[in-house]
């Protein structure tokens, strides 16, 4: 016995790649007798040598189907591409697109569980937008105070500059005892005119390098100036 099995994995073995997943899909379809895998046979193995006896037994299935009410015919025939498409569904987990299934297939197979997940997107709370700091920066000028901003909030670029400290050292390797606890004002000749040529740096077509950069005043600081100097330093 063993020997016999052991032949006939060889066997297997010894066919080309194409024939044995051919011949395996095959023994699978006909095993189940279900009408999707040999609809699945009979459209990803046009060229099997199984092919006359899968269409037979496809239409005796659906002829069997059809004769006992087991569903729409539409839904029998259209299981292939029903399958692909709440697959595609699935992935795309929105309203639009069980809407899409339904509409392509009100009889289909897959009705129910489309109805049932958009009743589940239906009942899901909104999703709630990130906060945009940008957004709310949007015409700040240089003597408007920041609306937003854990550091900054409440002051205008022009207290900052003056009064702000450093929330880390502006330069790696600089001693605490000259930055710590001190303004910007003791290191920077910071006026209107010189803060703009650098808020200026934040709205090159380039500028995502600097705006990566971590600012010293911290990032709503760091947008601020960039919208600022988006409305032209005013």
């Amino acid at each position: 016995m063993r020997r016999y099995v052991l032949g006939a994995v060889l066997a297997v073995l010894a066919l080309p790649l194409q024939a044995q997943t051919d011949d395996a899909a095959w023994q699978a379809a006909l095993i189940s007798q279900d009408i999707g895998q040999l609809q699945g046979f009979v459209k990803d193995h046009p060229q099997s040598p199984h092919m006359a006896e899968a269409e037979a037994l496809l239409a005796k299935a659906l002829t069997t189907a059809r004769g006992m009410g087991l569903m729409p015919v539409q839904a029998v025939e259209g299981y292939v591409a029903q399958k692909e498409l709440i697959a595609a569904t699935q992935g795309a987990k929105t309203a639009a697109a069980y809407q899409a299934y339904l509409t392509a297939y009100p009889q289909g197979l897959f009705v129910g569980l489309a109805q049932t997940e958009l009743a589940l997107l239906a009942l899901a709370p909104a999703e709630v937008a990130p906060p945009n700091p940008a957004a709310d920066l949007m015409g700040l000028t240089f003597t408007t105070p920041f609306p937003v901003g854990e550091h900054v909030k409440g002051r205008s670029i022009a207290e900052l500059i003056a009064s702000a400290t450093p929330q880390f050292s502006p330069i790696e390797g600089l001693p605490d005892a000259a930055w710590r606890d001190k303004t910007c004002a003791n290191c920077h000749a910071w006026n209107e005119a010189s803060l703009c040529d650098q808020a200026q740096t934040y709205t090159k077509p380039n500028a995502a390098e600097a705006l990566a950069k971590p600012h010293p005043l911290g990032e709503t600081f760091k947008l601020g100036l960039q919208q600022w100097a988006l409305g032209g330093c005013k």
